[in-house]
């Protein structure tokens, strides 16, 4: 399921959208937020140049995130520019671009170099890598019988996962529920503040509402035994890492869109349109990115790398009535049926289960000038009611079983050492634009900012006629 900003507050019923939630979320500081996670963290990025007073729109500034950020992968790799600029025309200061600098050892595009884990199964079927006194965890387990998770992946996607899961831990039960990325939050906050049990878990995408979530002192942090073989840039926070790795990519239908119209890059794009409009006018679908998380995000961090030459992209795309979805489901569909030749920045999520049944009809590519990856974050909730239950599941998620098990179910998965086994790895799709290319969503501090976030959407809006 595709995440919707817009919800319901859980005190009024009154519609609330993601802006209000950070308002109401917390007024303390980005500092502060950032030593409730452990002070400067590897996800850290320097904040762009200030909004201005008459609320013009703002381009967030590049990350220097270094840590998060690992090497080139292949020779086809597009350097990063050394500075963006911001949507006013002015340039921060000492800003680099969002796919930032490589850090040393690094050599693939699940991230950096990271220790490789060690063989062997302990009697409890676990790695024998855990602790000694793991077993704690597991009985603690057993006494809590059920596992609550809150997030934004259908049964199919989940459905490998539990099936290996239970192979392990046969005496849990387990729930989970398909929610938008901000509905997991606010159902939350809402159970948690009537003490009804809630979620035990959060899976979700929205980097500015895990950091309000983290600022409300509503995380468990956990540390995995997994921790040390997944690469920097996936562990978002202290106790929240990352699920999956989903590409946003270009998707087109192969009958209604000659192959030379088919564009490898948004710059591309805009310079097809420039030339001939016609296969692209009425006829492109991308995420609303005032009602959907992800897509605002995939734009924010588009932004983020490319600048003012991005939102001269966007200017020429938007012009073309393209169509604003709620989903990517509703993309894919729209494309597979001819009502849309081409959709941008569209989940792998939706696009991988339809092939290859579709492939006659249904092409996807990796945005060689910029393709957002959507990092799912998870976390163990405060009001947790089943706490092992949730270490248990956060520990096998991103254990090598976990990522190859979800990589059935339709994710993305990026540990490095199950590249060669997992059916759909960020290695295997990264290959043809580069590292630098791949635009990780992470806890940008400038999420939070409702001035910032209010300009950028403003923009946007303007920019496809909104």
């Amino acid at each position: 399921m595709e995440p919707l900003k817009g919800t319901t507050a859980m005190d009024t019923g009154q519609p609330m959208n993601r802006r209000t939630m950070l308002r109401l979320a917390a007024a303390s500081s980005v500092a502060a937020l950032l030593a409730a996670c452990g002070g400067s963290s590897a996800t850290e990025a320097p904040k762009p140049a200030a909004t201005t007073a008459s609320g013009a729109a703002t381009t967030p500034a590049g990350s220097a995130a270094a840590a998060t950020r690992p090497a080139t992968t292949g020779a086809s790799a597009t350097t990063a520019p050394a500075s963006t600029t911001a949507a006013s025309g002015s340039a921060p200061t000492g800003t680099t671009a969002a796919s930032g600098s490589a850090p040393a050892g690094t050599t693939a595009a699940s991230g950096s170099a990271v220790a490789v884990a060690p063989s062997g199964t302990a009697a409890g079927g676990w790695p024998a890598y855990y602790p000694a006194d793991y077993q704690t965890i597991v009985d603690g387990a057993k006494k809590e019988q059920k596992l609550l998770i809150y997030s934004i992946m259908s049964k199919e996607n989940w459905k490998p996962v539990l099936e290996a899961f239970k192979k392990r831990y046969s005496f849990l039960d387990v729930e989970t529920a398909d929610l938008g990325s901000s509905e997991v939050f606010q159902r939350y906050y809402s159970e948690a503040g009537s003490n009804a049990r809630t979620g035990d878990m959060i899976m979700t995408s929205s980097p500015d509402e895990w950091q309000a979530f983290i600022k409300k002192g509503e995380l468990a942090p956990y540390e995995s035994p997994e921790g040390k073989y997944v690469p920097a840039w996936s562990k978002l926070a202290p106790g929240v890492y990352s699920v999956s790795s989903d590409p946003l990519v270009f998707i087109y239908n192969k009958k209604t869109l000659a192959a030379d119209k088919t564009p490898k890059t948004m710059a591309e794009l805009a310079a097809n349109i420039e030339k001939s409009a016609d296969p692209y006018k009425g006829k492109m679908t991308t995420y609303d990115p005032e009602k959907v998380a992800t897509g605002f995000a995939a734009f924010w961090f588009y932004i983020k790398k490319n600048g003012d030459k991005g939102w001269a992209q966007l200017e020429t795309i938007g012009k073309q009535n393209v169509k604003l979805e709620s989903s990517a489901g509703n993309m894919v569909n729209a494309t597979l049926t001819g009502e849309s030749n081409l959709g941008f920045f569209v989940s792998t999520i939706s696009v991988l289960p339809k092939l290859p049944a579709s492939e006659a009809v249904l092409g996807y590519r990796m945005i060689a000038d910029g393709t957002p990856i959507l990092v799912r974050g998870q976390g163990i909730t405060k009001k947790a009611q089943s706490p092992n239950a949730a270490k248990l599941m956060m520990d096998f998620i991103l254990s090598q079983d976990g990522q190859i098990a979800f990589a059935e179910g339709g994710l993305t998965a990026y540990r490095p050492d199950v590249a060669d086994k997992a059916k759909i790895h960020l290695n295997k799709l990264a290959g043809d634009v580069g590292e630098d290319n791949l635009l990780k969503f992470f806890f940008d501090p400038d999420l939070t900012d409702k001035a910032k976030t209010d300009a950028f959407l403003a923009r946007l809006k303007k920019t496809f006629g909104r």
